[in-house]
């Protein structure tokens, strides 16, 4: 089942890659108060029971509505979190939102850039935000490409990398139902997260210095039948040229 799931992420990552794009994803900001034009620039994806993957402006409504003037994701029981993603460009960058969420949600934000083992869009790193915890998760590639070892996994149609879900995990206590301001920076390999103005998390990642292709949120959850969770006021800019 992991297998599958990873396998898909990797195809619908890498036919997101040319979908098409606004006119600049280095530095663009988002309100959700325009639905056409989020339509335009977003996509999502995600998993039905029987595995099969729904993804593009047909699946959009099911996970992701815009609701008094914030974005509103939601996740079904057990099925695997929609994810949504938005076209960027930089490689050292800082990303800034405002996100709430309710009992036993979980907000989920990180950076895809390109992998040389994979040739493919992939997953870089992020963060998983819970009501006391803040989670770094990492991607780190196991062998060399052309490798014997990397040969096998190819023949045995497994995946080159290994997922790190938690490479490391901070206390932190957040309400519910109530927005937090979430600035998130990759420099080089590191990624910082600061929460309501203070820092709550540091971390040197694998591939974290690698160019930023898109950025992606899900919503976390899965021990009820339906939990939400918001985003809004999204910014995003090249950290080098912060002024």
């Amino acid at each position: 089942m992991k297998v599958f799931h990873l396998i898909l992420t990797l195809a619908i990552s890498s036919a997101l890659t040319h979908a098409d794009e606004p006119t600049d994803t280095s530095r663009w900001k988002e309100d959700f108060s325009n639905e056409a034009a989020f339509l335009k620039n977003w996509s999502s994806y995600g998993w039905l029971p029987d595995e099969k993957v729904v993804s593009g402006a047909e699946n959009m409504h099911r996970w992701w509505q815009i609701q008094d003037g914030a974005l509103r994701g939601q996740t079904f029981g057990k099925l695997h979190p929609s994810g949504l993603t938005r076209k960027v460009s930089a490689k050292d960058v800082r990303l800034s939102l405002r996100f709430k969420m309710e009992e036993g949600g979980m907000a989920a934000i990180g950076f895809n850039g390109p992998n040389p083992i994979l040739e493919a869009n992939f997953h870089l790193a992020g963060v998983h935000i819970r009501q006391s915890s803040i989670t770094a998760w990492d991607e780190e590639n196991l062998y060399p490409k052309g490798s014997p070892e990397a040969e096998a996994l190819k023949k045995e149609k497994k995946m080159n990398r290994k997922f790190i879900g938690a490479a490391k995990v901070e206390k932190i206590a957040l309400s519910l139902d109530a927005w937090h301001a979430l600035v998130i920076e990759m420099h080089g390999k590191s990624i910082k997260a600061f929460i309501d103005g203070k820092q709550v998390l540091t971390y040197e990642t694998h591939a974290g210095d690698a160019p930023k292709e898109t950025v992606q949120f899900a919503v976390g959850g899965g021990s009820k039948d339906v939990v939400n969770g918001w985003y809004d006021d999204v910014s995003f800019e090249p950290l080098e040229e912060k002024k």
